[in-house]
């Protein structure tokens, strides 16, 4: 659900002027997309310090007959400081151009945001969640709408594995493992940065870099965090060195723990499962093996295995450092 305001304002009132006060709110000209009669300029205010912003504030300024009209949206996922930075709009536009305005609540009425601001570590730590999941989407889409017609079988009898390495739908299967764990280590790697950001052994830590003179130079010029390139010095694809990873932000910080208890009465854990679709994965990219056994159901199951994965460790993340996992996802 998206909250939406409309602010009109008296006629006379400058259109320079009302760009001038936006602007000065952090708002930045973006390309619309969409051809809306009248708009003059499209904008959207993000706040990325502090992980704040999870989807921002959109903008449009409209000019009918005249007279100026404010729109705002922000969407649903929006974060405590996108709804807080919307009303402050909506607000300081009034208060120095008069007029009125009208929200979901009513005509003149502001949002009350629902409880606390998260923690700046609580938020960081939502967004890498939030974003791997929209990055599980696109798998799910892609399985169910490939439109192979191959057939999905077990694999072929000993000695003739030649032929489901011909078929497509096998070799489609085998396709996706780069980019499922391609996506778990990028949410390792982001949470990984989240953490050590605001982490109380930030500076042991750090003497556990191995940088190179590329990267202590984007650090000294401002292009580059020296969280973002520590992080980078390290791997996130197995679950074993993302364990150890975490350690080094705080030794009693215990992501294997969470992956290797039981689930679903499964002899093997979480962790050693994804472990081997780390080496499947390997053996894929660096030598062409396919492993034909990744039927349909195969592959659904490894898509289950590595998002369990992913919320337990969020999970364990969050009792760790005392915050309550987000989960509008």
């Amino acid at each position: 659900m998206s909250y939406e305001s409309e602010s009109f304002f008296p006629k006379g009132t400058k259109l320079k002027h009302m760009k001038e006060v936006i602007h000065l709110l952090g708002y930045q000209k973006v390309e619309s997309g969409f051809k809306v009669p009248n708009i003059t300029d499209s904008m959207m205010w993000v706040e990325l310090e502090d992980y704040k912003s999870w989807v921002g504030v959109e903008l449009d300024i409209l000019v009918e007959s005249g007279e100026i009209i404010v729109t705002t949206r922000s969407r649903a996922g929006r974060s405590y400081w996108d709804l807080t930075h919307q009303n402050k709009t909506i607000k300081l536009l009034r208060d120095i151009f008069g007029g009125h305005f009208n929200t979901d609540a009513g005509k003149n009425r502001y949002w009350h945001p629902e409880g606390q601001p998260p923690t700046p570590m609580s938020s960081g730590c939502y967004l890498a969640r939030w974003r791997f999941n929209n990055a599980l989407i696109k798998p799910r889409i892609y399985l169910r709408q490939r439109g192979l017609d191959q057939p999905n079988t077990k694999p072929a009898p000993k000695g003739l594995k030649f032929l489901d390495e011909m078929n497509p739908r096998l070799f489609s299967n085998n396709l996706l493992l780069p980019y499922l764990v391609a996506i778990w280590e990028e949410y390792f790697k982001s949470t990984f940065i989240v953490l050590i950001k605001y982490s109380e052994h930030r500076e042991t830590a750090f003497k556990r870099a191995r940088l190179s003179q590329s990267q202590l130079e984007a650090i000294a010029s401002g292009y580059q965090e020296v969280e973002q390139a520590f992080a980078e010095s390290f791997s996130f694809q197995r679950p074993s060195n993302v364990a150890s990873n975490f350690k080094l932000i705080d030794p009693k910080l215990d992501i294997a723990g969470s992956l290797r208890k039981p689930y679903r009465r499964r002899k093997k854990s979480l962790f050693d499962s994804i472990e081997e679709i780390v080496e499947l994965r390997n053996e894929f990219v660096h030598s062409g093996y396919m492993d034909t056994t990744i039927v349909d159901k195969e592959i659904e199951k490894i898509l289950n295995d590595i998002e369990v994965a992913v919320d337990r460790a969020y999970t364990a993340i969050g009792q760790f450092y005392k915050f309550s996992p987000i989960k509008h996802f």
